[in-house]
């Protein structure tokens, strides 16, 4: 192994990926001298998406949201010679290679794809470079601040975190929530926890429409002649929401905090070894994997999938956890690297397989005793204790005001 370069690719710049990629270095500085490392990123900056409930009512805090990737492959002050970004969209993935954006061929060794989620309602996530992005969330602060009455549309932590961040910075301001099931959040949290935001939430005067599936939302209440706005539009006028069972709800704002949905259009060009197990779960859209993170299809067990992407449940899928599975993936993949794989996938298949057969890889336990934060306001929390315990952040939380931007700092070396 010391005699060649072996070549892994990490696919996706958020929590999964970029702590993929320092697990990674920290190999090439230790005993894995000739491992090369890139990074496959389409944007031009790392966008703390965990915080964007924040940056919304705190302009100080948005303007520290904007992380560059650059100082991941920093040698001393200058850039590392043997580890680099790629900013650029991924396209196909065939074996041993993917294509870019723009027709680039990238040969691999070992593959982690950590491509997430899009979240197409929240304009903001889907903006390439910096500039963008911040012109696109200043018009989403803007809109917040014009609008007097605003309908959120999904219940999940997003959906209450951002309703409960608008509803202390705006007090004034008419603010509705309207979520599909009969409780708020997801179903993994116990009924005290969604029971103990849905309370808190009452008090601040949100008014909560739970069971109700909204279709749509137009400019005038005229069915021979409206409006209707997309998802991503942020349209600040008087308009009326639809829902399944008929109602109608008067606002100026609509914000959709739903419709999050893996990225993984590229994997097309990657053919099953089997038709009837596909690669990708039609109906959800995720990667299906092994308890080892590694493909499902024992054809390509150098590639791997984490966070957010992979089939693995609802539970696994907070930014602590995508770390967790991004640590696990490397530690199997060193095994596969210790057993010489990448070596033998050339020479021959069935020494590939005996490669993969010998070497010692984990399952991924899952992380049972992680917290579940949600935060209610810039000055609460909820956490997944027995008790589902709301806890105020001057006394001290696992979350506080930061959303763990400090986390990802550190994370990227700043």
């Amino acid at each position: 192994m010391a005699n060649r370069e072996i070549h892994v690719l990490v696919v996706g710049g958020s929590w999964a990926g970029v702590t993929a990629v320092n697990e990674l270095l920290g190999l090439s500085h230790v005993a894995y001298s000739r491992l090369r490392v890139t990074l496959i990123e389409q944007r031009t900056h790392y966008f703390h998406r965990t915080g964007i409930i924040r940056g919304l009512v705190d302009q100080k805090y948005a303007d520290k949201m904007f992380i560059p990737y650059q100082r991941l492959f920093m040698d001393g002050n200058k850039p590392s010679p043997y580890h680099r970004l790629v900013c650029a969209k991924l396209t196909h993935i065939y074996e041993h290679s993917i294509e870019v954006e723009g027709g680039e061929r990238i040969f691999y060794d070992y593959l982690i794809i950590a491509t997430g989620a899009a979240y197409t309602s929240l304009p903001v996530t889907q903006s390439i470079d910096e500039k963008e992005c911040r012109e696109k969330y200043q018009k989403m602060r803007n809109a917040i601040e014009a609008a007097r009455s605003i309908l959120f549309v999904g219940g999940g932590a997003v959906g209450v975190g951002m309703c409960c961040e608008i509803a202390e910075m705006h007090p004034k301001k008419i603010l509705m929530l309207a979520h599909a099931r009969d409780r708020l959040l997801n179903e993994d949290l116990s009924d005290n926890f969604s029971n103990t935001a849905e309370v808190h939430m009452k008090k601040m005067g949100i008014d909560l429409i739970l069971g109700e599936t909204v279709l749509s939302a137009s400019i005038h209440d005229d069915d021979d002649d409206h409006s209707t706005l997309t998802h991503d539009e942020w349209v600040v006028k008087p308009q009326i929401v639809h829902t399944k069972s008929g109602r109608r709800i008067p606002c100026d704002l609509v914000v959709w905090t739903t419709g999050a949905r893996p990225i993984t259009d590229f994997m097309n060009t990657l053919l099953p070894s089997n038709e009837k197990h596909p690669l990708v779960d039609v109906d959800s859209g995720q990667i299906n994997v092994r308890p080892t993170l590694q493909l499902a299809d024992a054809h390509y067990p150098y590639i791997f999938a984490i966070g957010d992407v992979n089939s693995l449940p609802f539970t696994e899928k907070y930014a602590p956890n995508a770390v967790l599975q991004a640590k696990h993936a490397v530690s199997n993949l060193r095994e596969l690297m210790n057993e010489s794989y990448d070596y033998r996938i050339k020479v021959s298949p069935t020494m590939a397989a005996e490669a993969t057969a010998s070497a010692q890889l984990a399952p991924y336990a899952g992380s049972r005793n992680t917290q579940v934060v949600v935060a209610l306001g810039k000055g609460n929390e909820i956490s997944s204790t027995i008790l589902a315990k709301l806890s105020n952040w001057a006394g001290g939380s696992h979350r506080g005001r930061k959303y763990l931007l400090d986390k990802a700092e550190k994370m990227l070396n700043v």
